[in-house]
């Protein structure tokens, strides 16, 4: 049996996006790769509704491009390892995201399998952003530590 595929089974994720083909595709990589899927919505209250009324609790909630919704689930529920995925780099965007407290920031051009990477290190407890905004990323976070 494979034991890795067997762990992933036991991570819970919920994938919020307001375009459903490219939510149906985040959700099949995912099940391909043996998460399972605890909902899938196209925007935050409805996330907020599915997670009061599941009795289980997302390992991790990848949000597409949609910052106002991860800031809202952050409000609600601070221990929620926010994902986000995003065609943004700006420093603006990703040093905002930070601010809020996303646990990841994966930019949706990057290698397509970097979701699942991403989700991994997620529900280890650790964080994860894309090579790509790392510059980014390490001054914020050097910024922090001297403040």
């Amino acid at each position: 049996m494979d034991t890795e595929k067997d762990n992933k089974n036991k991570v819970r994720v919920a994938v919020i996006d307001n375009f459903i083909e490219f939510r149906d595709m985040s959700v099949k990589q995912l099940e391909n790769s043996g998460y399972t899927v605890l909902f899938q919505t196209g925007n935050g209250q409805d996330a907020l509704q599915n997670i009061k009324e599941n009795d289980r609790f997302p390992d991790v909630c990848i949000i597409e491009e949609d910052f106002s919704t991860a800031k809202l689930l952050l409000e609600k529920h601070p221990d929620l390892k926010i994902l986000i995925s995003s065609t943004e780099d700006d420093e603006e965007s990703v040093t905002g995201m930070l601010k809020i407290g996303v646990s990841g920031y994966i930019l949706k051009y990057a290698d397509p399998d970097e979701i699942i990477t991403a989700v991994d290190v997620l529900s280890g407890n650790r964080k994860y952003f894309s090579v790509g905004i790392s510059p980014v990323v390490s001054k914020y976070l050097k910024n922090q530590s001297q403040s």
